[in-house]
């Protein structure tokens, strides 16, 4: 089950640049998530993706920040931040896939109680895959 802090909507860090999302590159669901949707924010600015493993200073900050990154991908959208559960839900409004991928995860996501729900199971998908890799997270 996610921390209190993975489901927690905040302000961003002023340092953070933009709208973006963080995902673990290393993980292939996430990496599959992040660029098989296509986001685009709600203002028609560009949705920077990146990888959390190419980030070693975003990740800094966010975690003096207080926001542990191993516990869910990181959305910062127009100066609010969103993690875990939360931030799948944000995003679903953004995502303009229409294969089965992009309907499947807009109704993962379409409902807050699902997405939080749903969360802790893809943390373990995320876990295993990472495992299977020799790897421990970001």
């Amino acid at each position: 089950m996610t921390s209190p802090e993975a489901e927690r909507t905040e302000p961003a860090d002023a340092s953070a640049q933009g709208d973006f999302l963080l995902y673990d590159g290393e993980c292939p669901f996430c990496c599959f998530y992040a660029r098989k949707s296509g986001f685009k924010t709600p203002a028609g600015r560009p949705l920077t993706l990146i990888d959390a493993n190419q980030a070693p200073e975003l990740i800094s900050e966010l975690r003096e920040a207080g926001c542990e990154v191993d516990e869910g991908m990181v959305l910062v959208l127009d100066g609010r931040r969103y993690q875990g559960a939360e931030a799948m839900t944000a995003l679903e409004v953004m995502a303009s896939g229409t294969d089965w991928f992009g309907r499947l995860s807009r109704w993962f996501a379409s409902n807050p109680k699902r997405a939080r729900a749903f969360y802790p199971w893809f943390q373990r998908l995320r876990r295993a895959a990472l495992w299977v890799k020799g790897r421990r997270g970001c």
